[in-house]
């Protein structure tokens, strides 16, 4: 076990080091993370909705839509977390590509605004708006070409201003207005070239550039993210990078989030709108199903390993850092003990924490895809405590409560052998050391 951990640590460790720093990607993820004041505060909303104020609540479950009090809310209250809704998780795409351009050109020494600026205007110009028939794609529709947009206009308009194809004024000149005339042929370049992408889409293919890609391209990926092969990949993964070193989710974030967030953001838009179940159009696995169900006081489901050291190791020093650990690991937190007892690089647990995710995002994939827990319809913080997670996340689905409980359990009963492995080496470190003091 060791050679094999110390050939990955020489041979994979580089490759997805190196991966995880390519700038397209890092613009990526570094332009999602950016965008949280605003998911957060859209989710909120839908979620203060779904829980409270509309007649398809959880309230409302429980004391019937036409109480007079979810009359009075639906007409009074829930307009009010429309509005924000409305202007957050409604225009999330927009935001995304002005992001990304920002992102990418203040990772390169770039006007950040201006590009920002140029990408965004490039996304309305490729068709974002729509049409009566389409729709806008200013929401989470839009969000796989908003990317597409947002990297290759921000890198048209760095590459021409580099070429020095660039308006200069004298220096007396305002700063301001100086950057502003910068910015006037690199941005024509950007935002003539996808002006003309969605010409030719309009007069060659009668559709729009968007109407084109969401059909061919965004749907058969969706449509394969969700496949339970496509899920169990992921959460093998994620604490396969872990374990040396690398932090996993933030690798895979710039896959993750295009993909498995623009379905959650999905779910929770047609949540809102009365569709309840997977049969009706949910999906089934989104961006919140691995906080809900797999990431269970972190990555690696390491609150059962915690509960495994409280309950049965014999190595002090290992229920030390157990009992620092678990405080964090209810808020999903578990640095403490991946790099304190540790977990990375340690052959003993490379096992239970590598198969463990897998073996907990199958268990969520199938029970939710035959109904027995609810899918996710709200968004809520990845550090909600596991359990509360899973009921808020579905809208107070009992199965899905039922679901995170199995989980912990599950990822308890993994570790434990591990656990009393542990404690045999430690045993015999005991021995030795008896043994070399006589």
């Amino acid at each position: 076990m060791n050679a094999f951990i110390n050939w990955l640590d020489l041979h994979f460790v580089p490759i997805a080091a190196k991966i995880g720093s390519q700038k397209h990607l890092v613009a990526i993820r570094d332009a999602f993370a950016s965008l949280m004041p605003i998911v957060l505060v859209g989710a909120f909303a839908v979620l203060l909705n779904n829980v409270f104020f509309v007649p398809w609540s959880l309230l409302a479950g429980y004391i019937g839509e036409g109480h007079s009090f979810i009359v009075w809310a639906y007409a009074n209250i829930a307009p009010l977390f429309d509005y924000l809704s409305a202007g957050t998780l409604s225009l999330i795409s927009l935001y995304l590509v002005f992001a990304i351009g920002y992102q990418r050109a203040s990772s390169e020494n770039h006007d950040a605004l201006s590009t920002a600026v140029i990408a965004a205007s490039s996304f309305i110009v490729v068709g974002a708006l729509g049409n009566a028939d389409t729709g806008n794609y200013l929401d989470a529709k839009g969000m796989f070409i908003a990317l597409i947009v947002g990297l290759i206009a921000s890198g048209i308009y760095m590459k021409i201003t580099d070429n020095g194809w660039v308006i200069k004024l004298p220096d007396s000149v305002p700063p301001a207005v100086g950057k502003g005339f910068s910015a006037v042929i690199p941005g024509a370049f950007a935002i003539g070239f996808w002006g003309i992408v969605a010409y030719c889409f309009s007069a060659f293919a009668g559709q729009t550039f968007f109407v084109w890609f969401q059909t061919t391209i965004a749907n058969s990926l969706l449509g394969l993210s969700q496949g339970i092969g496509s899920v169990l990949i992921i959460s093998f993964l994620v604490p396969f990078l872990w374990f040396f070193g690398l932090h996993g989710a933030n690798l895979l974030e710039a896959v993750l989030n295009p993909i498995y967030g623009q379905l959650g953001l999905n779910n929770i838009e047609m949540f809102s709108n009365g569709v309840k179940t997977v049969g009706d159009g949910l999906s089934v696995w989104v961006r919140g199903s691995w906080d809900a169900y797999v990431y269970l006081g972190g990555s690696g489901g390491t609150i059962g390993l915690v509960l495994a050291i409280l309950f049965f190791s014999k190595v002090k020093q290992d229920k030390e850092i157990a009992k620092l650990s678990l405080p964090t690991g209810i808020f999903m937190i578990n640095e403490p003990v991946l790099f304190g007892l540790p977990v990375v690089l340690n052959p003993i647990y490379f096992i239970p924490f590598v198969l463990n995710q897998p073996i907990l995002a199958g268990i969520a994939y199938v029970a939710t895809s035959v109904g027995f827990a609810g899918p996710i319809v709200n968004q809520v913080p990845w550090t909600t405590p596991p359990v509360l997670n899973a009921f808020l996340s579905t809208n107070g689905s009992i199965g899905a409560v039922i679901i995170a409980l199995v989980n912990i359990a599950v990822a308890f009963l993994i570790y434990l052998p591990f656990v009393y492995m542990g404690n045999k080496q430690e045993e015999k470190r005991l021995a030795a050391e008896a043994g070399v003091n006589e």
